[in-house]
């Protein structure tokens, strides 16, 4: 093999490796800006948790993360439109703890119906959550958070 073809060969196989690395990378970035997203925390319901205008990074593919799971923080979108950020404190069939209980969740049996969750704001003072809009169909969870930052003022 001449040295005119040794060349064009490591050209090919430079240029070849190229192209490879820079479909990974353009896969990798397709898949995090379709399946992330920084939301905003808006008002107190999480506080001290989270703060208002608290940048926080969602991922709408949970499931690599696993299934939701008590404890988990999760944004929720209502049929109105309005975006809640709750933490889950009961899944489906299980019973609500007491200290959760308002006259709506006796009327639901004290326990979460199937294909539900049960949430409540880190502030349940200043928190409208589960206690008074009832269980949460899973249907209205966008995303599971996954990390996030305090914004510096």
């Amino acid at each position: 093999m001449s040295a005119a073809e040794t060349l064009e060969t490591r050209n090919a196989v430079r240029t070849t490796r190229s192209l490879i690395l820079l479909t990974i990378f353009g896969l990798l970035a397709l898949f995090f800006a379709l399946n992330f997203r920084v939301v905003v925390v808006s008002g107190p319901s999480m506080e001290p948790t989270y703060q208002s205008g608290d940048r926080l990074l969602m991922t709408t593919a949970y499931w690599l993360f696993g299934d939701i799971q008590k404890g988990d923080v999760v944004v929720i979108v209502r049929p109105n439109g309005d975006m809640l950020i709750k933490r889950v404190v009961a899944l489906a069939g299980e019973r609500v703890p007491e200290k959760y209980w308002t006259p709506l969740v006796y009327m639901m049996g004290g326990r979460v119906p199937e294909g539900h969750i049960f949430v409540v704001g880190d502030n349940m003072e200043r928190s409208e959550d589960s206690r008074q809009l009832g269980a949460i169909p899973l249907s209205y969870v966008q995303g599971k958070i996954v990390g996030g930052r305090r914004e510096l003022d």
